[in-house]
């Protein structure tokens, strides 16, 4: 017989045992049915940087002004661009003259002296030309047609245009005056001077009642007709019924013909 004394063993109560069962059943529900784990979200990517695609910048690019520079005539020049490009353009609406032809030095004088060296915007760029301000703000089409360097395209709608083009013919401007009259495609017509005009001798002046008679020219003595008649004077030439008395005529005498025309006692 083991002399050590057994020990009594421990019991439960049954209500704890009752609890622990009743944690330990939740226990293996929750892990059989409760939520999964959260799946790991994907990190938001970087937003990626504005487009720079030409043409959609936010910043207006500044306008691009020009340089006149080579001149061939008064309607098309050569540009040089602030953004270093180079053009040669027409001048819409203008019409000018050319090379030997009517009004074609006046006008290339004019132009160069407009347009050499100067700054200027293009206002209109079209297939068919361009129209050009100058540094003042005017535009050099409308100078032109106003002065009578140009005259107006047939294809321009332009109400300033035309407005300027015609108040040069009315007032006869530049190509519109003679020799020119407008003719743009032909040398100068030679004018043939016209013969000077003869210039009438002024009349004398009248015989005022203060002016003395001129002296009686005298002529030369003519051989006297035979005749009996003699007259005194006018009076009794007149008294005779013979006045006048022409040179010839019985009684005519050179004292009576004072004026000395021929005629005396014609008075």
């Amino acid at each position: 017989m083991d002399p050590t004394p057994a020990r009594p063993q421990l019991k439960f109560p049954v209500w704890l045992t009752v609890v622990l069962s009743t944690f330990a059943v939740l226990f293996i529900l929750g892990a059989v049915f409760g939520k999964s784990a959260p799946s790991p979200q994907p990190v938001a990517a970087p937003a990626a940087p504005p487009s720079t695609t030409p043409g959609t910048t936010s910043a207006t690019p500044a306008p691009v002004t020009y340089t006149v520079g080579k001149i061939t005539d008064a309607a098309n020049v050569e540009l040089t661009g602030s953004d270093g490009s180079h053009r040669t353009v027409h001048i819409l609406g203008l019409e000018v003259a050319t090379g030997n032809n009517c009004y074609a030095s006046e006008t290339v004088v004019w132009a160069n002296n407009k347009l050499a060296g100067a700054a200027v915007k293009i206002t209109t760029d079209t297939t068919d030309g361009v129209a050009l301000s100058l540094s003042d703000g005017s535009d050099y089409a409308t100078a032109a047609l106003s002065a009578g360097y140009a005259r107006l395209a047939g294809n321009v709608v332009s109400d300033s245009l035309r407005n300027a083009a015609n108040s040069a013919q009315q007032a006869a401007a530049g190509l519109w005056a003679e020799p020119c009259k407008g003719m743009i495609t032909a040398p100068t017509p030679v004018l043939v001077p016209a013969p000077p005009k003869e210039t009438p001798a002024p009349p004398p002046p009248p015989r005022t009642s203060e002016q003395a008679a001129p002296p009686p020219v005298e002529d030369a003595p003519e051989p006297e007709q035979p005749s009996s008649a003699y007259y005194k004077n006018c009076a009794a030439a007149k008294a005779a019924g013979a006045a006048p008395l022409h040179r010839g005529d019985p009684g005519y005498r050179p004292g009576l013909d004072r004026d000395g025309d021929g005629v005396a006692c014609e008075r």
